[in-house]
């Protein structure tokens, strides 16, 4: 399976397979796992992970752990197509688990600067421009 870009405005309740919809706006990326289990993936866009377009398909970085379903699947994305890594314990789960949510916790934490959301609103527009001529 070769994974597709999509840029939306919002990640749709149905997912199709082989699709990585990425919204700027929410800042988010979903698609379905790449095992086939069916366990919908949402990934925060750019906290946790990168999520671009290469020639209408997707790249993502870092690898996604998926640790809430039973298949445990541990993949990267490459200009579409899937990187099988080992997966993760579960000792080795929790603590990137543990260290996503105090991440999280500090930044929230974190007064963000007009200049920071100055800079992710040109980054965003010129993402867009991009997008809109390599069509």
């Amino acid at each position: 399976m070769k994974y597709r870009y999509l840029l939306v405005d919002r990640i749709p309740r149905h997912l199709e397979e082989g699709v990585v919809y990425h919204t700027e706006e929410f800042e988010l990326a979903g698609l379905l796992c790449a095992c086939g289990c069916g366990h919908r993936i949402t990934l925060l866009v750019p906290d946790s992970h990168q999520v671009w377009d290469e020639g209408g398909h997707a790249t993502i970085r870092p690898s996604i752990g998926v640790f809430d379903a039973p298949c445990k699947s541990h993949y990267v994305i490459s200009a579409g197509d899937v990187q099988w890594l080992r997966a993760f314990s579960d000792a080795q789960a929790a603590n990137i688990m543990r260290a996503q949510i105090a991440r999280h916790i500090e930044m929230d934490a974190k007064p963000v600067t007009w200049r920071q959301r100055a800079s992710g609103a040109v980054a965003s527009l010129f993402r867009k421009f991009l997008a809109f001529f390599s069509k």
